[in-house]
């Protein structure tokens, strides 16, 4: 008896040592809501700071769950940021994924055996994409943290890719139907030329956001003003489905050929190719910036400041321009679930079976209608028929952004997963989507523009009934679609990145004269890079996933 005895704890020892050495401790079974504080790496901070003590939702939080945490928000560099981490192995508890890199570096857990386990909600939500997220050797290692529907989508807002204009640029016009980049830019030459400073400060015509990983912005209008849907850096020809980047087609030539004309006209902010991401935003947070081509969420929490100092006139709306007017625009998608994006647990967490429970019970409804509409009776409260509201004082909160910095949580909401679309009982996951409350919080300047054009969302005004997408659609969040580290692609690709930070705004900035020479000697450039060698990874990338998804050429 004795020496069963003693296997037994000698067997239960060693479970739990090997569990430590895997980059985890084992759960207190005897209190699985024992406190514990997660640390959580957050890249795209969009302007959100750290939470304050105060923050009734993290308040909430720790409450309910005994949960608390520790953010480590990028300053600076993210691939370096990234690359330190890597180098070190040691993480957070959470990193948020923008690809696959910390897939590739091993420094995520999978989650499929911990979600069937403790996650029983995680899987109900993730049921229908759960295939797709699989990486190549079948684990799943990261949580979707958008595009993921339940029910009806009552979302009316837009923050995708778009040429973005102040909405006073067009209240003054007359509201005229814009369709070409020649029609959109226009507009913004005949402002500027009447408006040389706004609120004292000197008008920037047109910006282009540069900075760090977010220059993509560079060079992608060009696939959009060809009438391209958002397939990251290429297009795919949809009888063929060959792969081919857009970087050194003609469309990019005839984009950058217009820069540089705009240029000379005084119409290209010049510092905007040396801006951080702050000072970029400084420009818009002040109502400065007449126009840019840019995905939304980029800058529409900096857009907002414009509205809560009672200038809505100096925020932006979104249009869908092409190169001329023959082309059929194809800004907005369908929903598609963000797959690549999110968070992952990392071989460093303390305990991934507590924080897979976390997540488990913060799906349920009850939590995410706090997380989503906030504290009931503080910022909301429920009317007659099931139907929640807000007062004039609530909604004017919820209209600030600085007030939603401090009471709502943002940076879980961020990369968390959550219910987007409907609850059970048919409400939206986002109070604002309400009809009710849509007409309660619309402004002014909304309205007659809405009236106007003969929309009734942001959403609308780029497309009311947006295409089907390609099956295979996007490119961009295909597994590798950022290459494997030290791969010919990925060093190709590389190169190819610093070579258009460097000579694309050179091109915009040259005299005109100059610029077929320019454009020649880049596009040699590109194929020295690699440009044939990364065509080929995507390419075989693109087939792997025409296979994975049982899509017949």
């Amino acid at each position: 008896m004795k020496k069963q005895l003693l296997l037994v704890v000698g067997i239960i020892l060693i479970s739990t040592m090997v569990f430590i050495g895997c980059g985890g401790r084992a759960s207190d079974t005897s209190d699985p809501r024992y406190p514990i504080n997660i640390s959580i790496y957050h890249e795209t901070v969009g302007g959100n700071t750290q939470p304050a003590a105060n923050n009734p939702i993290y308040q909430y939080i720790e409450r309910e769950f005994n949960v608390t945490f520790t953010w480590d928000l990028l300053v600076g560099d993210a691939r370096q940021k990234q690359g330190v981490m890597i180098a070190s192995g040691d993480y957070p508890d959470i990193v948020e994924l923008r690809g696959n890199e910390w897939i590739e570096a091993g420094a995520l857990i999978p989650l499929q055996d911990l979600i069937m386990e403790h996650g029983p909600r995680i899987y109900e939500l993730y049921k229908d994409i759960w295939e797709m997220m699989k990486s190549a050797d079948g684990n799943i290692y990261y949580l979707v943290n958008y595009g993921v529907h339940q029910g009806i989508n009552h979302d009316p807002n837009y923050n995708q890719v778009a040429f973005y204009i102040q909405k006073e640029i067009l209240r003054e016009a007359g509201y005229p139907r814009i369709r070409t980049v020649d029609e959109y830019f226009n507009l913004i030459r005949d402002y500027y030329r009447r408006n040389p400073t706004i609120n004292g400060q000197p008008t920037v015509p047109f910006a282009i956001l540069t900075d760090d990983w977010r220059a993509f912005e560079l060079w992608n209008p060009p696939n959009f003003l060809a009438g391209n849907p958002n397939d990251g850096n290429g297009m795919v020809n949809p009888n063929t489905y060959e792969y081919q980047a857009f970087f050194t087609l003609d469309i990019s030539r005839r984009w950058f050929q217009l820069l540089n004309q705009l240029d000379k006209e005084g119409l290209i902010d010049r510092t905007s190719f040396t801006d951080t991401y702050d000072q970029y935003m400084a420009k818009v947070a002040a109502g400065r910036l007449l126009g840019h081509s840019i995905q939304g969420w980029q800058f529409q929490s900096f857009d907002n400041a414009n509205r809560d100092r009672g200038e809505n006139n100096r925020t932006m709306a979104p249009l869908a321009v092409t190169f001329d007017a023959s082309i059929q625009p194809w800004y907005r998608n369908r929903d598609i679930p963000n797959l690549l994006r999110g968070m992952g647990i990392t071989t460093s967490a303390q305990d991934p079976v507590r924080i897979i429970r976390f997540i488990n019970e913060l799906l349920e409804e009850r939590h995410q209608r706090t997380i989503h509409w906030g504290i009931e009776g503080e910022h909301w409260q429920w009317g007659p028929n099931n139907v929640p509201y807000r007062t004039e004082a609530q909604r004017a909160n919820w209209q600030n952004q600085q007030w939603q910095r401090e009471n709502r949580g943002l940076l879980l909401g961020d990369i968390f997963p959550k219910i987007q679309g409907s609850f059970s009982d048919g409400n939206p996951s986002d109070i604002g989507f309400l009809l009710s409350e849509r007409e309660a919080t619309l402004l002014p300047e909304d309205l007659e523009l809405f009236a106007a054009y003969g929309v009734s969302s942001y959403n609308a005004l780029i497309d009311p009934n947006p295409r089907p997408n390609y099956p295979w659609f996007p490119t961009w969040n295909m597994e590798y679609a950022t290459p494997p580290d030290g791969s010919a692609a990925q060093i190709a690709l590389a190169r190819m990145e610093q070579i258009m930070k460097q000579r694309l705004p050179q091109m915009i900035l040259a005299p005109t004269a100059q610029f077929s020479t320019l454009w020649d000697q880049y596009v040699a450039e590109m194929e020295a890079a690699g440009l044939a060698t990364y065509n080929a990874h995507m390419q075989a990338e693109l087939n792997k996933r025409l296979i994975e998804w049982n899509i017949r050429r």
